[in-house]
C-alpha cells in the first residue's frame, strides 16, 4: 500500500504517509495518511456531512475575503479617479501654479522684473 501510494499521504500528497486509516465501524483499512489528514479525520469523525460543510465553511470565508478585496481596491480606484490633477500626497506642488509666484501685493513675478526693468504699467 505504501509502494502504490508513492509513500505519501492518500489525503495531502505532501507528506510521509505513516498512519494506517481505517473506518472505525467496519474496521477495514482505507488507506495510509500522514500524521495531519490522520488526525483531522479523527477531530471531524470520520463524518462526511461535518467535513462537507467544513468545506463550505473555508471556502464561503475565502469568498468572502475576496470580495473585501474587491471592494477595498474599487474604493480606492474610485478615490483616486475622483481627484483628477491633485498633487501626489506629499507633493509641494500646487494644482494652480503657472510657474509665477505672488506676493502679498497681489502681483507676479513677472510683473515685478518688468517694473524694476522699467517697464511697468504707468
Amino acid at each position: 500500500m505504501l509502494e502504490a501510494q508513492g509513500g505519501l499521504c492518500a489525503i495531502c500528497r505532501a507528506a510521509p504517509a505513516v498512519h494506517v486509516d481505517h473506518d472505525h465501524s467496519s474496521g477495514i483499512v482505507r488507506a495510509l495518511l500522514c500524521f495531519n489528514c490522520n488526525g483531522g479525520l479523527g477531530q471531524f469523525r470520520d463524518d462526511p456531512v461535518v467535513l462537507q460543510r467544513a468545506v463550505f465553511y473555508l471556502q464561503h470565508h475565502a469568498q468572502e475575503q475576496a470580495i473585501a478585496r474587491l471592494v477595498e481596491a474599487s474604493a480606492a480606484e474610485a478615490d483616486a479617479a475622483s481627484r483628477p490633477g491633485e498633487p501626489p500626497v506629499g507633493s509641494q506642488r500646487r494644482p494652480a501654479a503657472r510657474g509665477t509666484s505672488t506676493r502679498s501685493t497681489g502681483r507676479t513675478s513677472g510683473a515685478r522684473r518688468r517694473e524694476q526693468a522699467g517697464e511697468g504699467d504707468a
